[in-house]
């Protein structure tokens, strides 16, 4: 089936305290944003690539484009106000041919191809899939003064990462509907499919690879991530 995966690139990093956002810094000589769409851009599933970004550095991001690493990339958009926003300014862009959508977010610039291939072949059957991993650590809900109301089941719990995958007219429905109801910050796209009730979600294995890049430090694991995987991969 046919593909497009959607960038999420709009955040503007306030945690950084950096000059430009944390999506266009840079490690192992490439910026984050590069390395990301090199990842979509290589896999054989993906059919197209819709970037969306601050309207500030659109000008930065279509040149990354013309370097090479996005030669699938359709077009490169403004983001809104939200992630959410974003989100559906990617899907109302998407081409109306295709079948299925990816959306990701720029800051899991490492993500990997089995990832990406577990989502789209889960949409062989489904029309909403998310990856998951497993929650390490004891989870537990608090009240408004901190103090722990309940211990949760982490058996049945999951940690979320992206891509998040979709038949395309599922999740335009999801975004309608939230716009309609004037809904604007919503954390992922799944939970959209979930709050109008249009689709089951699936769920597939994540990877501990594929992490997201909030802070400063976080730039100190993903170069070493980096590092390891094109170690393990020149050893295959």
């Amino acid at each position: 089936m046919s593909t497009t995966a959607i960038i999420l690139a709009g955040g503007i990093g306030e945690r950084f305290n950096a000059p430009v956002p944390k999506q266009f810094l840079e490690i192992g000589g490439r910026t984050l944003l590069e390395i990301c769409l090199q990842r979509f851009q290589d896999h054989k599933g993906i059919d197209a690539i819709i970037l969306v970004c601050p309207k500030a550095q659109l000008t930065l991001a279509e040149k990354i484009v013309a370097s090479g690493a996005g030669a699938k990339v359709l077009k490169v958009l403004a983001g809104g106000r939200t992630r959410q926003e974003s989100s559906a300014i990617g899907v109302a862009a998407a081409p109306s041919g295709m079948e299925n959508v990816l959306i990701h977010d720029a800051a899991r610039a490492l993500v990997p191809a089995g990832v990406i291939s577990r989502v789209l072949e889960a949409l062989g059957s489904a029309r909403a899939v998310m990856p998951v991993l497993p929650a390490g650590d004891t989870i537990v809900r608090i009240d408004d003064a901190g103090v722990v109301t309940a211990v949760l089941d982490r058996e049945k719990l999951r940690r979320v990462q992206t891509p998040q995958g979709f038949r395309l007219e599922t999740i335009r429905r999801a975004h309608d509907m939230a716009t309609s109801e004037g809904i604007a910050d919503a954390s992922d796209d799944c939970s959209l499919v979930l709050r109008y009730k249009l689709a089951p979600v699936a769920t597939v294995d994540g990877d501990m690879i594929n992490i997201k890049i909030t802070y400063p430090e976080d730039l100190v694991m993903a170069e070493a991530l980096m590092k390891g995987q094109e170690h393990f991969k020149g050893k295959r």
